[in-house]
């Protein structure tokens, strides 16, 4: 039987944005477990969270017009179909597929969605204590997935004997004749790379160091990044007042 070749299996715009979302989660969440929230670096945390969140919209449009294992359609969503790849998996019997198994399908969803709901709740944390229980509960959900995605990749490799990490890099993964995409599709890729890199320096302009918040692009909203300048102080000189009366009483 003749042994598969590899061939072009995830475009261009796929493999740059599975790399600049692990850079961009990773950095923000490294800044936000090192770096005090004071600090004039922290404001990189939300900057990359949003650039983050930007590109998974952009990773929603190619789902619909991408090219063959870009699209949404060719994601194996089916729960029956993810505990039969886990339980094959297990006994060593989970054939390669061309694009995303069940297990990365699913996986690739749960990172969109904790991404989106990331975004979500940082733009609200200011508002209410409760986003930001629930901005940190999503981060440690979305590290969680990641680490479960990279030992996914780690028993690929080692079961099948093929590097699929390196698939992400070039592209190519060994597939049936007939299996291939015919193009990288590279003029979207550097409209991706195009539009990210307008939205980071947009968000980069609208950021008020002093007012530490930042007006989003297009949207023409602001989002305060944690708590604005002297509101600790307010708290501080609040909760002085309310030791005072204590005393006094």
């Amino acid at each position: 039987m003749t042994e598969p070749k590899r061939a072009l299996v995830w475009d261009l715009p796929v493999r740059l944005f599975h790399w600049l979302l692990a850079g961009a989660f990773l950095g923000a969440f490294a800044i936000a477990n090192l770096v005090d929230d004071e600090s004039t670096l922290f404001a990189a945390h939300m900057w990359l969270g949003a650039i983050a969140a930007f590109m998974v919209v952009l990773r929603g449009v190619w789902g619909f017009i991408g090219s063959r294992y870009a699209r949404f359609g060719s994601f194996a969503l089916s729960p029956a179909a993810l505990v039969r790849y886990v339980k094959g998996a297990a006994a060593g019997n989970d054939p390669p597929t061309p694009g995303h198994n069940p297990g990365s399908s699913f996986a690739a969803l749960a990172i969109f969605v904790l991404m989106l709901g990331l975004a979500a709740s940082g733009a609200l944390m200011a508002r209410a204590e409760v986003f930001e229980e629930l901005h940190e509960a999503l981060a440690w959900t979305l590290m969680g997935v990641v680490a479960i995605h990279v030992a996914g990749i780690v028993w690929h490799t080692i079961r099948h004997r093929e590097n699929i990490a390196l698939s992400m890099v070039d592209g190519h993964k060994r597939i049936a004749k007939g299996a291939a995409i015919e193009s990288s599709h590279a003029l979207a890729a550097v409209a991706f790379l195009g539009l990210t890199g307008l939205w980071a320096g947009a968000l980069y302009d609208g950021y008020d160091a002093a007012g530490r918040q930042v007006t989003l692009p297009l949207l023409g909203v602001s989002v305060q990044l944690g708590e604005a300048e002297g509101a600790h102080a307010e708290r501080g000189e609040h909760e002085e007042h309310e030791e005072h009366d204590d005393d006094d009483d």
